[in-house]
């Protein structure tokens, strides 16, 4: 299989799963229990915590919140601080975030939340000037993604704490960063030193699924959604994970630790994107003038259904995507492309390729051939045959 998909999962490398196999299998028993105690397996919970804090530019390991993903850590982010500060009730994000993010305001504004949505422009890029327009004295939150999980297009979410901080420093910074989280470098004591609250989760960067985390710089900004235990600071009740704990620090870990890895992976997809703009004249990038995550290409082929065309080319072995892995089998065009001012038809022709530190030249050479075997067939007129040299 040719697998550029992974911005819906990654594999999980084999170094994770050797690093997980003994609290499978050994180390299993419950981290609360006094047997796990005498095993040091809280201590492993501790020390893994710690790992993700230094990657991350964390102050503390209490600052993570460990969760089943970047959809719970959303969900804990948003529910959770509108527990914690209940007067205030307004909230804003942008036209372009996960629907993770999406629906649950959609909940909050069944509550009376007023939810303001920030445009973006045709670039891909959040309006900040509109959204600083937005803040109102009962303003909650500002949620904006750190790069965005279709088009790649990486957000100024720096930019955008610092201003909203200099309107009124008490408004909360969330920032969904699962897709950025082992592609970009991640400094929160640096340029993301304003963000209160960051979401990421283990399946995007080789690690396992149902396992991720909220970064959390204030416990007081916070009320649990979740009762029962009054596990990790009394934020997120329930059994502890250190399963996946281990196995997503030690992914995160295996990409930092090879730092040609990402400049490898930018390299091929520079070249998937030169090819197909060449072989299918009238094709266009998304984002394309944009700062993108280096593993992401979206590129639009009008006169061709992006979804048969993804189905096709599953039937050869071949994964890619028509936009978010959350909207398959829709039928409908990605609102991430509608939302920069593509017509319904051109959303609808927006294919996704999404690599990862495994892919290969020569799966960029097999991916090439099959691309223009099948465009020759559904187009035959379309298709320039000769690669661009």
């Amino acid at each position: 299989m040719i697998y550029f998909d992974n911005n819906s999962t990654t594999r999980v490398f084999e170094s994770t799963v050797e690093a997980m196999r003994p609290f499978l299998t050994e180390r299993f028993a419950n981290p609360a229990s006094a047997i796990a105690q005498f095993a040091g397996i809280p201590q492993c919970v501790q020390t893994g915590k710690a790992r993700l804090a230094n990657m991350l530019g964390a102050d503390a390991p209490d600052q993570f919140v460990i969760t089943s993903g970047a959809t719970e850590s959303n969900n804990l982010a948003l529910f959770g601080s509108a527990r914690a500060a209940p007067q205030r009730r307004h909230v804003v994000i942008s036209s372009i975030e996960h629907p993770s993010i999406m629906e649950v305001t959609e909940q909050l504004k069944r509550n009376g939340y007023r939810i303001n949505t920030v445009p973006v422009r045709p670039e891909g890029v959040v309006d900040e000037d509109a959204l600083v327009g937005m803040l109102g004295v009962d303003t909650l939150m500002v949620s904006i993604m750190l790069a965005n999980n279709e088009t790649g297009v990486i957000q100024p979410v720096r930019s955008i704490a610092r201003a909203v901080k200099r309107r009124d420093s008490t408004v909360l910074i969330h920032t969904d960063a699962t897709q950025a989280v082992g592609r970009l470098p991640i400094d929160l004591a640096g340029y993301l030193a304003e963000v209160d609250l960051l979401s990421l989760s283990a399946h995007k960067f080789h690690g396992p699924k149902g396992t991720g985390a909220l970064f959390v710089r204030d416990c007081n900004m916070l009320a649990p959604i979740l009762y029962g235990g009054g596990q990790q600071n009394g934020l997120r009740a329930g059994t502890e994970n250190p399963i996946g704990l281990i196995g997503m620090v030690n992914a995160l870990v295996m990409l930092m630790t090879d730092s040609q890895a990402i400049e490898r992976v930018a390299r091929l997809r520079s070249r998937l994107e030169r090819e197909i703009l060449a072989s299918y004249p009238g094709a266009f990038v998304l984002g394309a003038a944009s700062k993108r995550l280096p593993n992401t290409l979206n590129i639009c082929l009008p006169e061709i259904d992006a979804e048969d065309f993804v189905d096709r080319m599953a039937a050869r072995d071949i994964a890619i995507s028509a936009g978010s892995a959350c909207s398959y089998g829709a039928r409908k065009p990605s609102y991430v492309a509608l939302a920069q001012g593509l017509s319904y038809e051109q959303a609808k022709s927006c294919i996704r390729l999404s690599l990862s530190v495994e892919s290969t030249e020569q799966e960029v050479d097999l991916f090439l051939k099959e691309f223009r075997d099948l465009i020759g067939l559904l187009l035959p007129c379309a298709i320039n045959s000769r690669p661009d040299t």
